[in-house]
């Protein structure tokens, strides 16, 4: 089935959204503060998923981070790119997402790691807002790294929450919610193709 819609934020106050799924709490928000029980990777388009057993830890490169830890609180900042959260029984997971991470398997990679403690079809994963296949234009070079892509009027574009989706029914996650809107057609949301914006998105889960 499709995944989810989640619903939308309101322009006015910008993005602010939560909710709750088997104890765990998921934030979206513009607005935010680091504070001690944060924990966000250095994030550099790659495939490494930091798995956190210990806290508190050191920001290391990783665009990947699951844990069992409570009380952390773990996520990812993006502002085109797609945050992906991964909710188990135990296990939580959040994810940074951009093409080249698509294209290096950062998807792929995740699942794999949380099947290591998680029961897949135990795991909801949610997508957040990201840019999608009506603005996001690219070039010929992707047509050797996607078979995905969107042709619209003599233009390639790219949707990177469908990527995304996509990937993770193949890789065997069934439950998906996806809170379907483009960064760069929202003005009210951060977006680095359309404003070159240091602003971000945080998108974070956490255990009790």
């Amino acid at each position: 089935m499709r995944g989810t819609n989640l619903g939308k934020g309101k322009a006015s106050e910008g993005l602010n959204y939560s909710f709750r799924i088997g104890g765990k709490t998921v934030k979206v928000r513009t607005s935010w503060e680091s504070h001690p029980k944060l924990y966000l990777p250095i994030q550099k388009h790659t495939s490494r998923v930091i798995v956190l057993r210990t806290f508190p830890y050191p920001p290391v490169i990783g665009d990947g981070v699951l844990t069992d830890l409570e009380g952390v609180e773990i996520g990812v900042r993006t502002a085109d790119c797609v945050p992906l959260v991964l909710i188990g029984e135990e296990w939580i997971g959040a994810v940074h997402i951009g093409w080249r991470g698509l294209a290096s398997g950062i998807v792929e990679r995740a699942v794999e790691v949380i099947s290591g403690y998680e029961d897949l079809k135990k795991v909801f994963a949610f997508i957040g807002p990201a840019a999608k296949g009506c603005c996001y234009e690219v070039g010929e070079e992707f047509r050797d790294m996607f078979d995905d892509l969107i042709e619209r009027d003599g233009r390639i574009y790219m949707d990177l929450q469908e990527s995304v989706l996509r990937r993770l029914r193949k890789a065997g996650i069934g439950s998906v919610g996806v809170y379907e809107r483009c960064t760069v057609c929202s003005p009210d949301l951060p977006s680095y193709r359309r404003d070159r914006t240091s602003v971000r998105i945080l998108t974070s889960v956490r255990k009790p």
